[in-house]
């Protein structure tokens, strides 16, 4: 079990990083269903196309950084709050009486239902977080044991 712990942990940058460039790209080309999921929610549209926007860089930007492994002390915690704070936006969209689709990666018409789609969305991203736990005790606890490097 430890030895697949440090597995996941090693190569969890890798595949989260890829996630979020997959994540952040299909949001550049198809930014509709994320946006209109936040203008359902009250926000105007040009505070939803902003934030959309704002989102889609830092996506494609923590991709990046974590695919070439570049401060991964810090792209790991920006990696888990962004997560935690879409888990957030997931767990709220669940909560509603008819939520919108959220537009999460193309995966919104995976179910017939939207809190359908939502709770999907809440267990993928509560095993994110739990590989971003491995991940950063793999390379930024344990490098003062000497078990693994950064990079």
């Amino acid at each position: 079990m430890r030895r697949i712990v440090k597995t996941l942990g090693k190569w969890t940058p890798l595949l989260l990083g890829l996630v979020f460039l997959y994540s952040g790209g299909y949001k550049l080309i198809f930014p509709g269903e994320a946006t209109l999921a936040l203008k359902v929610l009250d926000f105007g549209l040009k505070p939803a196309k902003a934030m959309i926007i704002a989102i889609t860089v830092l996506e494609l930007y923590l991709g990046t950084i974590l695919v070439l492994k570049v401060d991964l002390k810090l792209c790991l915690r920006l990696a888990t709050g962004l997560i935690f704070g879409f888990t957030a936006f997931l767990w709220y969209l669940s909560m509603l009486a008819h939520p919108p689709a959220c537009g999460c990666m193309g995966l919104t018409h995976l179910f017939l239902s939207n809190r359908q789609n939502a709770m999907l969305g809440l267990v993928r991203n509560c095993g994110i977080l739990w590989l971003l736990k491995w991940a950063y005790d793999y390379y930024v606890k344990a490098p003062q044991t000497g078990e693994a490097r950064l990079g």
